[in-house]
């Protein structure tokens, strides 16, 4: 039995010692009665780990991003940090924030919703046991149509940044890399470790979808990996248009396919302007010979040759006319 100082000393330590404990202490019992009776508090899966939770919407009106940001309030106990991945109602979200509490009563972190799954090759097997990493993706193509059109040629010009969870499989990912984001494949051009301790940021310029891609399975590349179905994968042709790319107006340019034994099933002329910059003088299963218009407005029109060959494949060659001086 214990004797009246123990037990004055066990109430004093459950109390505090002095004027700080206490009124820490009583936070902490405030905090421990919300937790208990909070209505929005369910079970989720912290990185895996089985884990009680509080959810809070946040405010819609300060919700510039656009996206259904919450927070999420826990005990001290609990192992989540900026990067952690939570499975609550069917669906991944990531820690994006966690608040440094002045009075270290409980945990409070900002999640968003992983909105993306990304899939890359990695040591020779597809990422994560061919699951991929979740990702919090956004649009960065801001000022412009998604479309840059030089002297030769349109191409795409899009942008998209997202957020993964820093690991040794997503440090992986090196300049250059290729990955598909939706139905889209796109190049990594900066990543940055440091600004948002776990996670990293990966910000990309759009490419187009080359024959080693795997656009079923959503994995850039995957053909350079695994060969299991790479006689599917169409043959690029050998064979390329012979011409002048730059003609002047009022010049008259002769193309001619460069590999002996392939025959043009169709030659065809593709032109984004209005009316056409030239005109199709002859043409046979091996070349075609173009008038082009002696116009100043047709200065900088570009053509699409496009040649259709027996074998069923195409071969283009981008033309853009210039003056004459």
């Amino acid at each position: 039995m214990k004797s009246y100082i123990e037990t004055y000393k066990d109430k004093v330590s459950r109390r505090g010692s002095n004027s700080y404990e206490r009124n820490f202490y009583l936070n902490q019992r405030e905090f421990d009665n919300y937790f208990r009776n909070a209505l929005t508090k369910e079970e989720c899966l912290v990185d895996g780990r089985l884990e009680e939770v509080v959810f809070q919407d946040h405010s819609q009106s300060n919700n510039k991003d656009l996206s259904d940001d919450k927070y999420i309030v826990c005990h001290n106990h609990v192992k989540i940090h900026v990067g952690s991945y939570i499975d609550w109602r069917d669906s991944m979200w990531m820690v994006f924030t966690e608040e440094y509490k002045t009075i270290q009563t409980h945990q409070q972190l900002k999640i968003k919703h992983a909105n993306e799954v990304i899939k890359w090759i990695y040591n020779g097997e597809i990422c994560n046991d061919g699951k991929g990493y979740n990702a919090y993706v956004q649009s960065q193509t801001l000022y412009t149509m998604g479309v840059k059109v030089d002297t030769h040629l349109a191409t795409v010009d899009s942008k998209m940044a997202f957020y993964m969870q820093n690991n040794s499989a997503t440090l992986s990912l090196k300049m250059d890399t290729r990955i598909f984001i939706g139905d889209r494949v796109y190049k990594i051009k900066f990543m940055d470790s440091v600004s948002r301790k776990g996670l990293v940021f990966y910000l990309m310029d759009e490419d187009t979808i080359s024959i080693y891609d795997n656009v079923e399975l959503s994995i850039a590349d995957y053909y350079r990996t695994f060969d299991d179905k790479k006689e599917e994968v169409p043959v690029i042709p050998t064979a390329k248009i012979n011409g002048v790319t730059n003609p002047k107006i009022g010049s008259t340019q002769e193309y001619k396919i460069d590999t002996e034994g392939i025959k043009v099933k169709n030659w065809i002329t593709n032109s984004i302007e209005v009316e056409p910059s030239c005109m199709v003088l002859s043409k046979d299963d091996y070349s075609i010979k173009l008038q082009f218009k002696n116009d100043f407005r047709y200065v900088g029109a570009m053509t699409n040759l496009v040649a259709e060959l027996d074998d069923g494949s195409f071969i283009t060659l981008q033309i853009t006319a210039i003056k004459k001086y």
